[in-house]
């Protein structure tokens, strides 16, 4: 074997090379894969979170003028769906280095804290990427584990009786899907939020994906809770399905020769959802996107319109 590597150099210091960079990926260091497949590019989608909406571009830009005073009384005057679109945005578009000016100048109030934590988990999914767990290098889960747990860190200190409280469970939500956590602890704070909140379609969002398989829940975890699904208001039960089935197509090449997604569709299509919920631009893309992996032509085109201008691919 020396012999062979006597005479063929080059190939010795290929592999000496390929031992560097497994070690560099493994440890989170640098990801040669990451590089690669970002040369040849991935599907990829633009996702407003303010909407082009008026109200949600004023909290921008009362934020990022460091009018505090008037970000809060416009969140507090806000729906339930506004202001989790709100603070999205503020999590995409808000200044980090800002949201510590407040933290510090006003150390007790929950808000700014809030938002420190959708910028790291903004922050945390930027790094990641949206493709499943086998796109993702060692570097990269590095750095998303490392951002997500900054923002549990923030939002484990905003107080149980916080106005703000159901948005915090549901980021924590986010954060514990993909971190080692003590699921019953998990489950408790869901249960917790939904008494006081039994409607609030970003809480069942995040639920839903932590009790789902693709995130390592249990089977168990992801039955109890869709048996539940009548429990909630319509449209909840119209965004879990819109989920359900999407995984199911997108994980299991689930084809729909029972028509349910077609029901679906329908169902959503005929039953104009109230302009105030916002949450309804998540369920449109989510049907956009099921219908174009069916090859469902109208409903793509459809839902691909409603979508907008939340999503654009």
């Amino acid at each position: 074997m020396m012999h062979f590597f006597n005479e063929y150099p080059i190939i010795k210091w290929v592999l000496v090379g390929f031992g560097i960079l497994y070690f560099l990926d493994k440890y989170g260091i640098f990801s040669p894969v990451d590089n690669l497949i970002n040369r040849i590019g991935r599907y990829k989608f633009k996702s407003n979170a303010h909407l082009n909406d008026p109200k949600l571009k004023e909290v921008i830009e009362y934020f990022n003028k460091k009018q505090f005073s008037n970000v809060e009384q416009s969140l507090k005057s806000m729906s339930a769906s506004q202001r989790s679109f709100a603070f999205e945005s503020l999590g995409q578009y808000g200044e980090t280095k800002i949201t510590d000016e407040w933290i510090n100048k006003e150390p007790n109030n929950d808000l700014p804290k809030l938002i420190k934590g959708y910028q790291f988990i903004h922050k945390a999914w930027e790094i990641r990427g949206r493709g499943t767990i086998d796109t993702v290098s060692n570097e990269k889960q590095v750095a998303f584990k490392k951002q997500l747990k900054k923002a549990e860190e923030v939002l484990i200190s905003i107080q149980t009786n916080s106005f703000y409280k159901v948005n915090s469970v549901a980021c924590l939500l986010t954060i514990y899907k993909a971190i080692n956590v003590n699921r019953e602890h998990v489950h408790q704070l869901f249960e917790d939020a939904v008494k006081s909140a039994p409607d609030d379609a970003e809480l069942h969002k995040t639920y839903m994906a932590f009790v789902s398989p693709k995130w390592g829940a249990t089977e168990e975890e992801y039955k109890n809770y869709l048996n539940r699904i009548n429990d909630w208001s319509h449209f909840i039960q119209q965004l879990l399905l819109a989920q359900y089935y999407f995984d199911l197509n997108y994980f299991h090449d689930y084809q729909d020769e029972d028509g349910k997604i077609e029901d679906l569709m329908l169902d959503v299509k005929a039953n104009p959802i109230e302009s105030s919920n916002l949450h309804r631009f998540e369920l449109y893309k989510l049907l956009y996107w099921t219908a174009s992996n069916l090859e469902m032509n109208e409903f793509e085109a459809y839902y691909k319109q409603m979508a907008l201008p939340y999503l654009e691919d």
